[in-house]
């Protein structure tokens, strides 16, 4: 058994041992022969078992004391204590099991927050300090609330939170705009918490906006003996501040109590509410508190681009959003849609009358495409016929900043008469497009990484 199975065990002796007495108690009469003798022997079991566990509880200790020091003498000083079995061609190192704090899942996690927890897991886990409260969720359960992407990022430690750069990059390159020819997270660049979580972090990047795309260098052919020209390269920042939310569901205390049944159902529950609410934020968040959405009008960085009629999408719309598509190298753009839209897409036709949507084969998992791009359609934009109801996005050129959380917090008290709890979960995120401006080319062509269909322009 393990230590967490033993401590179940032990904590069922002690409840049949609490059930003996408290039904002699109700009776007012003291334990039968028979009663005494199955109370001995649930003290006798439970002391057994305290034993045990505190011998695994100590196995366990000398393994990580080992772990921990072997960890050390792994680190390199100069030359590494002994090559790791990578560099000697061997197999991989098992991955250490992620933290569950003693808990089977997240539904037994809640079911002790909401009724109690006798085997004092609750109070190893941290709580929020914010003003959601609730207790952390343990690392075993978080990737099934929300899945990480593209976490890509190191970040370091300072008074305001440090910079970050790509792993195995050098850190002296910035984010340069380099041009040649859940829809948002999975895309985006995704930095970790870190530590501090919820301390804000700072991205430099070359300011590439009307400066052109060397982001104020300029390249000039020197004659024999001709002075050399000053440059000035100029860099911008974007911060990123994780801002609470919480998302709120709301579960019958009866399959709180089956949560061996209903973890599955509250997970899944939650993670929909979270995905649904950061989708909402990063697509049109007013960065009021919340994330700046690309779709928003505080992201200065993008080109809007004036449909040529009112309520409708043309193959000449669509051609021009893409000729102001910033075609960086690593450029991954999507067509976003509302979904109502899809009739009308799926019909534009070109000049030879041959319609320019794909519908892909679902077979082959090939997603819908327009003009050769993948695009998706969702609820969570503008409506049909409003600034923002297709746009051309390339998430690469976005930053999610995770903070700490999930925190889970219950109440019972405000469905008290209907025994329904309510359940709450907190946690921190920002999320702000990575260009504050659009790029002018050499040419003087405008772009950006953030293309939005708007209404006709005016008369």
């Amino acid at each position: 058994m393990t230590i967490a199975e033993m401590m179940q065990a032990r904590a069922a002796k002690h409840t049949g041992m609490k059930a003996l007495l408290d039904k002699a108690e109700t009776e007012k009469r003291e334990l039968t022969p028979e009663e005494e003798a199955q109370f001995n022997a649930l003290d006798s079991e439970y002391e057994q078992l305290t034993a045990q566990i505190q011998a695994a509880e100590e196995a366990e200790g000398r393994k990580s004391k080992i772990a921990s020091r072997e960890n050390e003498l792994g680190k390199p000083t100069g030359q590494p204590y002994r090559p790791s079995a990578s560099a000697l061609g061997g197999m991989p190192v098992q991955q250490k099991k992620m933290d569950d704090g003693g808990f089977t899942n997240l539904g037994e996690m809640i079911n002790a927050v909401r009724f109690g927890d006798t085997r004092g897991r609750l109070s190893e886990l941290p709580v929020n300090q914010n003003q959601g409260g609730g207790y952390k969720v343990p690392d075993a359960f978080v990737a099934s609330m929300r899945p990480q992407f593209r976490n890509e990022w190191q970040m370091g430690t300072g008074e305001d939170g440090g910079f970050a750069v790509p792993v195995q990059q050098d850190t002296s390159r910035l984010l340069q705009l380099n041009y040649s020819n859940n829809i948002v997270r999975s895309r985006a660049q995704v930095l970790p918490a870190g530590d501090p979580p919820d301390a804000a972090i700072t991205i430099p990047a070359f300011s590439q906006g009307a400066d052109g795309s060397l982001g104020g260098i300029t390249v000039t052919w020197i004659a024999e003996g001709a002075d050399k020209p000053e440059t000035d390269a100029k860099l911008f920042e974007v911060t990123l501040t994780p801002q609470e939310v919480a998302a709120t569901t709301v579960a019958t205390d009866k399959l709180l109590r089956n949560w061996s049944a209903g973890s599955a159902f509250i997970t899944s529950l939650l993670r929909q509410a979270m995905n649904t609410a950061e989708e909402i934020a990063f697509l049109t968040g007013n960065g009021v508190g919340k994330p700046t959405g690309v779709l928003t009008a505080a992201n200065t960085g993008a080109i809007s681009v004036n449909r040529a009629t009112s309520g409708t999408v043309t193959y000449l719309d669509v051609l021009t959003m893409l000729a102001r598509l910033l075609m960086s190298a690593n450029a991954q753009p999507i067509f976003i849609a509302n979904q109502y839209m899809l009739p009308q897409i799926a019909s534009i036709r070109d000049d030879d009358g041959k319609i320019i949507f794909g519908s892909g084969d679902a077979s082959k998992g090939i997603p819908a495409t327009l003009l050769g791009i993948p695009i998706h359609f969702t609820d969570k934009v503008p409506a049909s016929g409003s600034r923002g109801d297709l746009s051309l996005i390339d998430f690469n050129q976005y930053l999610i900043k995770d903070g700490s959380g999930p925190f889970v917090a219950a109440s019972e008290h405000v469905l008290f008469r209907s025994n329904k709890t309510v359940i709450k979960c907190f946690w921190n995120v920002d999320g702000k497009p990575w260009s504050p401006a659009p790029l002018t080319l050499e040419n003087g062509v405008i772009v950006s990484p953030y293309v939005i269909l708007d209404v006709p322009a005016g008369p």
